[in-house]
């Protein structure tokens, strides 16, 4: 591959962004999974303290997300550490969907 051919593939795969729009959505998820573990957290604080029920469902909610985040930065990386959150992330999904279906 010469230099012109790298050049123009990398081109193609950035037309739709720049360095500093793909930055910027980096930085819109974090500020994303910020705002929806915080809320999360909430909820689930207000039905213990009050309402006195399970949050299962807000759990599932939580890790679903976690869990899509890291498969999909695993489908880029290929690293075991990223995968094995990802397993982890899962696994607490199906768990936490299964409590909530039988005892929730």
């Amino acid at each position: 591959m010469d230099r012109d051919e790298i050049l123009a593939r990398n081109r193609m795969d950035n037309r739709h962004l720049d360095e500093r729009d793909h930055r910027l959505a980096d930085e819109a998820s974090a500020w994303g999974v910020i705002a929806l573990t915080a809320a999360v957290a909430v909820i689930f604080l207000i039905r213990l303290l009050t309402k006195g029920g399970n949050s299962y469902d807000l759990l599932a909610i939580l890790f679903a997300y976690l869990s899509a985040g890291s498969a999909y930065k695993w489908s880029k990386t290929r690293s075991r550490w990223t995968f094995l959150t990802s397993a982890l992330y899962t696994a607490l999904v199906v768990t936490w969907l299964c409590a909530y279906a039988l005892l929730g």
